[in-house]
C-alpha cells in the first residue's frame, strides 16, 4: 500500500512540472483524488488516518517534482513539440474512463453549463496570457511585498493544482513566475550555492500552498458528493480545454536556445509543420504513446485500489 501510494504521488508530481498539465487530473487518473480531498479536509479531525495516506503520496509527489523539473526544462528546450504531444496524450487518455463515473445518469442543462464554464475558464486564462504577453520574472528581490506575493502564488498554485484540468504550472506561466519558481528554484534545488535563496522562495510559497489546499479541499469534496454529474462534467471540461491549450506552449527550438525565448509555434504554424515533418511524425507517435500511457495509469489506479 505504501509503495502504491508513493508511485501514485510520483506520477502526480511529474505532471506539476509541465506547463498546461494538471496534477489534479493525474490524481483522478491514478484513483487517489477523492481520498486526497478527504485526507486533506479531515487532517485535523482524523490526523493519523490522513497522515498514513498523505505521507507516501507527499513523498512521491515531491520526488516527482524534483526529479522531473530539470528534465522537463531540458526536454521543452530541446523539442517542446514532441514533449507536449506526449503530455496531451497523457491528459486526454483517461477522459473516457472518467466519463464512466456519470454514464447512465441524466446530464441535464446544469451539467452542460458546468462543462462549458469549466472549458471557458481554462481557455480564457490561456488566451489572457497570450494577449497580455507577460514578461517572465527570472529571480526575486526580497522584501515584505515579495514574501506576500510568494505566499499568494502558493495559495493560487495549490488551488489550481487540486482542481483537475487546471494547471498550476500553467497559471504560474500566465502570471509570469514559471521561470522564477519552477526553472530557477525547483529545477536547481540541488545547487548548494543558491540554497539560501531557494529556501527563501520555497518557504512562503510552500506555506501558501498548504493554506490553499486546506481551504479548497473540503469545499471540493462536498461539491463532488452533492453534485457528482455537474462536477465530473466540469472536470472533463477543464481537462479537454487544458489538453487543447497545451498546443500553445509548443515553441520552435530553432528560434532560440532557451525555451522561454523560443517563438511559439502558433505564430508560424504552417512554416513549422512543413519544415519539421520528422518532428511532427515523432510528435504524433508521442501523442499515441501518451494515450497508451494514460490508459495504463488509469488501469494501474483501478487495479491497486481494488487490491
Amino acid at each position: 500500500m505504501f509503495f502504491n501510494l508513493l508511485l501514485k504521488g510520483f506520477i502526480v508530481g511529474l505532471s506539476f512540472t509541465i506547463p498546461g498539465c494538471s496534477g489534479g487530473t493525474f490524481a483522478v487518473y491514478v484513483g487517489i483524488y477523492d481520498r486526497l480531498l478527504h485526507a486533506i479536509g479531515h487532517i485535523f479531525t482524523d490526523f493519523k488516518k490522513s497522515m498514513r495516506f498523505l505521507i507516501p503520496v507527499g513523498i512521491g509527489l515531491v520526488a516527482g517534482i524534483l526529479l522531473f523539473s530539470s528534465l522537463m526544462a531540458l526536454a521543452l528546450q530541446a523539442n517542446s513539440f514532441i514533449t507536449i504531444m506526449v503530455f496531451i496524450g497523457l491528459t486526454i487518455g483517461g477522459v473516457p474512463n472518467l466519463y464512466k463515473n456519470i454514464k447512465g445518469q441524466p446530464v441535464g442543462t446544469s451539467g452542460i453549463i458546468a462543462f462549458i464554464i469549466a472549458f471557458l475558464i481554462v481557455t480564457v486564462m490561456v488566451v489572457f496570457q497570450i494577449i497580455q504577453g507577460a514578461d517572465e520574472t527570472g529571480f526575486f528581490t526580497f522584501d515584505f511585498s515579495t514574501i506576500l506575493v510568494l505566499f499568494g502564488l502558493g495559495v493560487i498554485g495549490a488551488i489550481s493544482m487540486i482542481i483537475p484540468g487546471v494547471s498550476g504550472s500553467g497559471l504560474l506561466m500566465i502570471m509570469g513566475f514559471y521561470t522564477a519558481i519552477v526553472s530557477n528554484v525547483v529545477g536547481k534545488l540541488w545547487d548548494v550555492s543558491q540554497l539560501g535563496y531557494n529556501i527563501s522562495v520555497l518557504l512562503p510559497f510552500g506555506i501558501g500552498a498548504v493554506v490553499g489546499v486546506i481551504l479548497i479541499s473540503k469545499l471540493l469534496e462536498s461539491v463532488l458528493k452533492k453534485f457528482p454529474v455537474q462536477s465530473y462534467l466540469a472536470i472533463i471540461g477543464f481537462i479537454i480545454a487544458s489538453a487543447i491549450t497545451l498546443f500553445l506552449w509548443i515553441r520552435d527550438p530553432a528560434s532560440a536556445t532557451d525555451y522561454a525565448a523560443q517563438t511559439p509555434v502558433y505564430h508560424i504554424f504552417w512554416q513549422y509543420i512543413t519544415n519539421n515533418v520528422l518532428t511532427v511524425i515523432f510528435g504524433i507517435l508521442g501523442l499515441c504513446l501518451g494515450l497508451f500511457g494514460s490508459v495504463m495509469i488509469v488501469k494501474f489506479g483501478a487495479k491497486s485500489n481494488r487490491g
